[in-house]
């Protein structure tokens, strides 16, 4: 990708590695507005952008990116590219006092060669091995059968939320002792006047120079308890007067758009969000973007000193000891699942109720009065148990062999999770879920236990899934070689 756009039409392109593959990204490829960031974007979608905003969009983040960094990105990527008319980029917090001219020299040696417009410094990229390793791997696999051209999708282009777990047993396992408020240190004017220089350099003179180009940019909501050290310090009045004094530099200029999502106190105080102090999950991304194309949360000359002493407020007074008895959801989705109304604009729908005439009942029965009084259905039956290496529990369910309820759905729109409670009728049995779309078919993965035959939460991704469906609700045997009646009861059934 450094002399040419990908051959996707007869090579598969693996994007992996941002420092070499951005910029040929930014140079060949067809779009109109781009994501940029540190790790902090990394969980962004593309095709979420260009579906609320219209736009065809490429992601060029840059984990660990200092300021001047990415705004060199930008840059370049205007020049390659005159059409670029929408830019998303986070501002990380944790870089506010970085010097205008930071680069990060401690991730290994940087490919300055590849951004340049000397050519004969290209050797460092022709002849070394391991480009010549992967085109030679990329050049053999075209010979394998079924294989497939194309490229890693942006939507999965540095995505590491699959990598990760959240909420506070991850973030904090071993918990957080809160001492106090320090006594206040403030920003002095030398920090001030390399701010000023700072956010200039590497934020607003792009903008004045490109004014035809929109600048969607915003404050990387860090967790509260990142901001737990700084209140001891007493150095959260320095952040807050930084930040002042970097909203006060941007809101001077009209083609840039400023967000702030740090003073969302049920955002940043609910740790299921996150999956360390700073970094969270890509629902977030997701609600950012939805902010953005309604001008929520945006700075405004008129707004941002409230908002600054709101947030000062919230920091100073927190009861940060109160994270210790945060609830840790069972499933890390379910707060995806919960802003999944408000980022796609669909409300949650009850299964039971609302298609109720699509409900086929095969050793089952409807019950009022389940789990929080709303209404269930019990599954009995002897539907074998299915190990890893058989699809026997799928194709008997498929065959209309099951042992349970049928229910079938009309267009699951943007509804992207099935919640559910359940719980055990007889010991021996587990809940048994397929998803039907035609051509999607997934047996629904549960990821919490079910040893007691108290009501429990599931969650199942229905991400991939689109049009109409049909679920299966089954009750299925809990071991091998077990033909034993089990029963399972499902309750509370929403789509989100």
């Amino acid at each position: 990708m450094h002399y040419h756009k990908p051959y996707t039409d007869k090579y598969y392109y693996t994007l992996d590695n941002q420092r070499s593959q951005n910029d040929g990204i930014c140079r060949y490829f067809d779009y109109d507005a781009l994501i940029t960031g540190t790790s902090m974007t990394e969980n962004f979608k593309s095709s979420e952008l260009d579906e609320m905003f219209g736009v065809h969009s490429i992601k060029v983040p840059y984990s660990g990116g200092t300021y001047k960094e990415i705004n060199e990105c930008i840059a370049r990527a205007k020049a390659y590219n005159p059409n670029l008319k929408l830019v998303v980029r986070g501002l990380d917090p944790g870089m506010f006092f970085d010097a205008p001219d930071r680069m990060r020299t401690d991730l290994g040696r940087y490919p300055a060669y590849l951004y340049d417009a000397n050519p004969f410094n290209d050797v460092e990229y022709l002849f070394n091995k391991d480009v010549i390793r992967i085109a030679y791997t990329m050049i053999k696999a075209d010979e394998a059968e079924g294989f497939k051209p194309g490229i890693t999708s942006f939507d999965k282009y540095a995505w590491w939320q699959q990598l990760c777990n959240f909420g506070i047993n991850t973030v904090l396992p071993e918990g957080i002792c809160y001492s106090g408020a320090g006594e206040p240190v403030h920003l002095s004017d030398a920090e001030r006047s390399v701010i000023k220089v700072q956010i200039a350099q590497n934020v607003t003179d792009l903008a004045d120079e490109y004014p035809e180009t929109e600048f969607y940019y915003f404050f990387t909501p860090y967790s509260v308890a990142y901001y737990k050290d700084l209140v001891e310090e007493g150095t959260i009045y320095r952040q807050i007067e930084a930040e002042r004094a970097i909203i006060e530099l941007i809101l001077e200029h009209e083609n840039i758009k400023l967000f702030s999502f740090s003073g969302i106190e049920e955002l940043v105080t609910d740790i299921n969000n996150y999956e360390d102090i700073t970094h969270y999950g890509a629902w977030i991304n997701s609600f950012i973007l939805r902010c953005m194309h309604e001008n929520k949360y945006r700075l405004t000359t008129d707004n941002y000193q409230a908002y600054l002493d709101a947030e000062l407020d919230l920091l100073l007074n927190f009861d940060y000891n109160s994270l210790n008895g945060q609830v840790d959801w069972a499933d890390d989705f379910y707060p995806e699942a919960l802003l999944n109304a408000f980022i796609w604009q669909v409300e949650p729908v009850e299964v039971l109720n609302t298609y109720r005439d699509s409900i086929e009942l095969s050793q089952a029965e409807l019950m009022s009065g389940q789990h929080d009084g709303s209404e269930g259905v019990r599954c009995t039956g002897s539907l074998p148990y299915a190990s890893a290496a058989d699809a026997g529990t799928e194709e008997q369910i498929l065959r209309d062999e099951f042992a349970g309820a049928k229910i079938k759905i009309q267009d699951i729109g943007k509804r992207h999770y099935l919640i559910f409670y359940g719980k055990k009728g007889t010991d021996n049995a587990e809940p048994a879920i397929l998803i039907d779309d035609g051509e999607y078919r997934k047996t629904a993965e549960i990821s919490v236990n079910f040893q007691d035959a108290e009501w429990q939460q599931y969650i199942v991704d229905l991400s991939e899934a689109e049009g109409d469906l049909t679920l299966y609700f089954c009750s299925e045997s809990a071991g091998e070689g077990d033909d034993q009646a089990s029963e399972f009861i499902y309750s509370d059934i929403v789509l989100y």
